[in-house]
């Protein structure tokens, strides 16, 4: 953070251009998109979008750096000549602010209004709500982030009280948002209002929000969802599903505080039957089947059963499933169950006994499948109450935990005697049930041996143990006990489970992969529910979004990536809640329609939106339309290409000029998005278009990025390390923020929002404004004429090299890299300009071009700079947000490689001057008989050696006949050599060979390896343009840069010109020149 003795007068220049810039632009309406009567050719328009950020507080950093991305994308396209549509929405669907207004309530009806919390209340609240990183479980392919937006987002804030006086409310303020559409009032204008300080290229009027309160959306999205319905994309369904039993509801991704992409994780839940007599502790069961449930992914793997285990301290109950069965498990597993319709009383676990693991140990169980008619029940220690029921079928012959703690009990009398284990409950032998190659038929035995794991607490060990032997079990294991011996795993285990489910042996059960918390506090369990579904991953529906996808520009292989493998596992979408804001499912009205599945196609909605809306982002209040009017044949006839609403009383130009819009502006070339949102929205969108819209309507890209991080830690308003855009804006301005935001970072990693680099920016941005002012207020000293310099030529040629590199990088949406070309490169370039010219001065013409390619390609990312620079510095008309991309002519990469090697001989002059003088008075000191150099009024005698000769010429010739240009790939070295050997017995130095190999051979590597970074011309015997007159068109700015008096370029193969080195001519034999690298020799005047 900027410290309060630092002067904030530059900063403050910035702010009063962008409040200057931001008028300008709103009087002339510069960013107002509208529609062409003729269809855009290729090029001739942008349409891009931004996911519409969620209503319940301020936009922050994390929001500026994905929007950031699109708004420069869509400000280089306008610059260039586009059409540019880039509009802004607020969603506001869903749970998220519903749940903070009740939370509101709860605090005023416990706590008073305003609420008095005492520091007991605060302590008990924040254990409850305390942030715990998210181990949301990574489908293949699937992004994953440490917390979920929504953690991130509650940032150790204790009561939702305390949140909202964060955001500098007060207490009379923060008691009406327990009406939840009060934040639906507040926050998007506040929104509206940062984005334009900021300097967002925005259609403003075309601005809306979500919900029933705006009239227009809340139809477009009743359409929509009949129009999936009849086309049979949306069906009632049971199916297990993540659930709030708070809420009564199922708990979607964008509804939960922490699990965000968390599944329904599928077992066979296995009857283990508790024999009778019942012990004590189990009397009230008399009369009932008590089973002990346990939980398997493996039900193939039951004939091994050799004993059961259980958790010594862990807690369990024996609850009601009905009238004849009770389940001994935990408490949560219990609850899962419930709302599986396995309960008694349905959603509603009853606990009929109390118990401990130490109850459970010796029980005797009748288990399906296994070979030993009965079992018993063992303690193990490793076991989670957290995961599955608690209760762990055994089967030591193929799980290596199961193996090492019967190891444990079999060896340690003391942990038999501790936990009362009888010796004949304890299994003797192992059941070989399943053949593995290379592991045998008891693969968990082989592998703890192979491993040497010591006991049932090597942990990362029994890990290993089971990765190698559990993938290969299922699809390379062969049965060997039961019905199906000789079959494959892979093939009998679905037929095993089912038997075992068909017979009443097992039952199925689902429970969330990880811990799920929804917004409203509770954790979640997965629920058996009657839902309407979006049918997600039918094959019909998902070949065509494979087939947009493969369309599609996604701008990085890892992006494609996570689309393919959320396809591939995506299926139905429960699309309907009954708690929250939103849409009413329009033939269920009991249902609301959930926060992912109205924010799909509302990217043709922005088409139309200002025509209902036109600045009213709610009810549209100067529409000429009324939301009634707006039927379904209506949309249809927009956006599906359906018949002429002929009963619609729309008047005919209005639908027209509707119909114009949306015909004009899609398909949808660019959104830009976070990568977390792969697994859900993004592929939701693909789905929905690839559905409604056709082929031609279909989306063209998406590019996504990673999550930010605030100088190289995690965002966290616990820690302070947090900024709104608001913050951010007042703290560095737009424009010094814009400018950090497109250094921070480029593809899907996660990004760095570094404030150092803000800090510089308003440095650099300030000096560039003052350098240009002074420049133009002494324009008439600038050299005047044609560029005609060897520095004209070379900067000339650097703009043309920046212009080029600069538009690649914003046509790949790499704006980092934008940044780097187009700006720090072209500065660097400028700045040698300056010192390259000397007393000739730079050339008008030069320069004038320069702040003019400055300007415009600096522009996307910091516009309200390059416009002020425009108008009042360069005089300009019009706005520079419209002036067109500069012109070039082709890049000269010879002149870019000469001057390289101008700049890198400069530097290595300087080096031998150094090592020279050096060497001189460290011979003085000896009393050798050399002549001191003097620290000033020196000459520089520079050797050049234009082309390789001798045994180099030798191997650049042979690497020359060696080298693939296609596959940038050489012959062996041995063949290298062997002609290397020859060449050198036709030139009589046969007997010198291994001597000259010594030197060869780090000169054939380094040649080596630069024709495959920079292809052939690395082998050519000499360079693309003449050294010596390189060197002779530069000797002022060598003289200036190193210090001499005079420099005079010589040829390394004229003897006269070696001659004039004197006694200092052996330097050429110990530092001989080659093509690239000239010799320096310094001798006093």
């Amino acid at each position: 953070m900027a410290s309060e003795s630092k002067s904030f007068v530059r900063r403050d220049r910035l702010l009063e251009i962008e409040v200057a810039v931001r008028k300008w632009w709103e009087d002339e309406g510069v960013f107002l998109a509208e529609s062409r009567k003729d269809p855009p050719k290729s090029g001739e328009k942008f349409f891009a979008t931004f996911p519409f950020p969620y209503m319940n507080g301020y936009l922050h950093i994390g929001h500026a750096f994905s929007l950031s991305k699109v708004d420069f994308a869509s400000a280089y396209h306008r610059l260039r000549g586009a059409n540019v549509l880039l509009p802004f929405g607020f969603h506001c669907t869903g749970m998220p602010i519903k749940a903070s207004a009740d939370k509101l309530s709860r605090e005023i009806q416990q706590f008073g209004n305003p609420p008095v919390f005492t520091a007991e209340d605060s302590n008990k609240q924040a254990q409850e709500v305390e942030e715990e990183e998210s181990d949301t479980p990574a489908l293949p392919g699937q992004f994953k982030g440490k917390k979920s937006k929504v953690a991130a987002k509650a940032g150790g804030q204790v009561y939702q009280w305390e949140i909202m006086r964060s955001f500098g409310l007060t207490d009379s303020e923060i008691a009406k948002f327990q009406d939840p559409y009060e934040w639906l009032y507040y926050f998007p204008p506040l929104a509206v209002e940062d984005l334009r300080a900021y300097g967002l290229g925005c259609d403003w009027r075309r601005s809306f929000v979500t919900t029933d309160v705006n009239p227009f959306f809340d139809a477009f999205v009743r359409w929509q969802m009949r129009k999936l319905k009849s086309m049979g994309n949306i069906v009632k369904d049971r199916r297990y599903t993540i659930y709030s039993p708070l809420d009564g509801q199922p708990c979607a991704d964008h509804d939960r505080a922490t699990g965000e992409g968390v599944q329904p994780q599928e077992y066979t839940l296995i009857k283990m039957e508790v024999v009778q007599p019942f012990p004590l502790k189990l009397g009230p069961l008399e009369g009932k089947r008590v089973f002990l449930a346990a939980a398997t992914l493996r039900p193939e793997t039951m004939y091994g059963q050799t004993n059961a285990w259980v958790l010594p301290d862990g807690k369990y109950g024996a609850y009601e499933i009905s009238e004849t069965d009770v389940f001994i498990l935990t408490k949560r597993a219990a609850l899962n169950l419930a709302y599986q319709n396995f309960s008694k009383i349905p959603q509603k676990p009853s606990c009929l006994v109390e118990l401990t693991g130490y109850d459970l140990i010796g029980l005797a169980l009748r288990s399906p499948l296994a070979v030993n008619e009965i079992i018993y029940a063992l303690p193990m220690l490793t076991i989670l109450t957290n995961k599955g029921t608690g209760i762990v079928t055994s089967v030591p012959s193929d799980a290596p935990d199961d193996y090492m703690a019967l190891h444990d009990l079999t060896a340690k009398p003391a942990l038999r005697a501790k936990y009362g284990v009888k010796d004949e409950w304890v299994p003797s032998e192992i059941v070989p049930i399943i053949n593995i190659p290379e592991f045998g038929d008891k693969a968990a035995e082989k592998v703890c041996l192979d491993l040497k794991i010591k006991s049932q607490n090597d942990k990362d060990k029994l890990a290993e143990a089971k990765r190698l032997t559990y993938l290969k079990g299922f699809t390379e294991g062969t049965m060997l006990i039961g019905e199906f011996v000789g079959r494959k795993v892979q093939e009998i285990k679905p037929i095993i489970k089912g038997k075992l489910i068909e017979s009443g042996e097992a039952i199925l059960y689902s429970e969330p992969e990880k811990p799920v918390m929804s917004r409203s506090g509770d954790e979640c369990v997965v629920a058996l529910t009657d839902q309407w579904y979006l049918t997600y991953g039918e094959s019909e529906w998902r070949q065509m979004a494979e087939e947009c996808l493969s369309k599609m520009n996604l701008y990085s292989e890892e992006t494609r990536h996570g689309f393919e493998h959320t396809l591939s596992w995506l299926n139905q979408w429960a699309c309907s809640r009954s708690f929250g804001l939103g849409t009413r499912i329009p033939w269920d009205e009991q249902f609301l329609v959930e926060s992912l599945s109205d924010s799909t196609l509302y990217m043709a909605y922005y088409t139309v939106a200002h025509i209902f809306h036109d600045g009213d982002m709610y009810k549209g209040s100067k529409s000429l339309i009324s939301p009634q009017q707006m039927n379904d044949d209506v949309w249809e006839y927009l956006f599906c290409d359906g018949q002429y609403p002929k009963s619609s009383d729309i008047p005919a130009d209005v639908l027209s000029k509707m119909k114009q819009e949306f015909d004009y502006w899609y398909p949808l070339d660019l959104r830009v998005s976070g990568k977390d949102l792969i697994q859900n929205h993004l592929t939701f969108f693909i789905y929905n278009h690839t559905a409604l819209m056709a082929r031609r309507n279909w989306p063209r890209g998406i590019r996504c990025n990673g999550h930010i991080m605030l100088n190289s830690e995690k965002m966290s308003k616990s820690t302070g390390n947090f900024r709104t855009l608001k913050q951010a804006i007042e703290e560095f301005s737009a424009t010094a923020t814009r400018f950090s935001l497109a250094d921070a970072g480029d593809g899907v990693d996660d990004a760095n929002f570094v404030f150092e680099t803000a800090n510089a920016a308003i440095l650099r941005l300030t000096k560039e404004l003052t350098w240009m002012e002074e420049v133009l207020a002494a324009e008439s000293s600038l050299r005047t004429g044609p560029p005609s310099t060897y520095a004209d030529k070379v900067f000339e040629n650097d703009m043309n090299i920046a212009i080029r590199l600069t538009e690649k990088a914003y046509k790949d949406c790499l704006f980092r890299e934008a940044l780097k070309n187009g700006f720090y490169d072209l500065q660097a370039a400028r700045d040698e300009y300056r010192l390259s010219c000397g007393t000739g001065g730079m050339n008008h013409d030069l320069i004038m071009t320069f702040m003019d390619v400055q300007t415009r390609l600096i522009e996307p990312i910091c516009p309200q700079f390059a416009e002020y620079v425009w108008r009042k510095l360069l005089k300009k008309e019009g706005c520079v947000v419209r002036a067109g991309w500069p012109a070039s002519n082709e890049p000269d990469l010879v002149l870019k490689g000469a001057n390289k090697y101008l700049q890198d001989s400069i530097v290595l002059m300087r080096k031998l001057l150094q090592k020279q003088l050096l060497g001189s008075k460290k011979a003085a000191k000896k009393g050798a008989q050399v002549t001191a150099l003097a620290d000033s009024n020196l000459k520089g005698l520079v050797y050049v050696n234009e082309e390789f000769d001798g045994w180099r010429a030798h191997c650049l010739q042979i690497l020359q006949s060696k080298f693939d240009q296609q596959t940038c790939c050489f012959a062996p070295d041995a063949e290298i050599l062997a002609e290397l050997r020859e060449i050198l017995h036709k030139d009589g130095q046969a007997e010198n060979f291994k001597q000259i190999q010594k030197l060869c051979m780090p000169f054939l590597k380094f040649k080596k390896d630069e024709a495959i970074a920079i292809g052939s011309q690395a082998l050519n015997l000499k360079l693309p343009f003449g050294e010596m007159e390189v060197l002779q068109s530069n000797v002022d700015l060598m003289k200036r840069q190193v210090g001499l008096e005079e420099v005079e370029i010589y040829s390394a193969g004229d003897p006269n010109d070696v001659a004039k080195a004197g006694p200092y001519a052996s330097l050429l034999t110990q530092n001989p020149p080659s093509p690239g690298s000239p010799t320096a020799i310094f001798v006093n005047r």
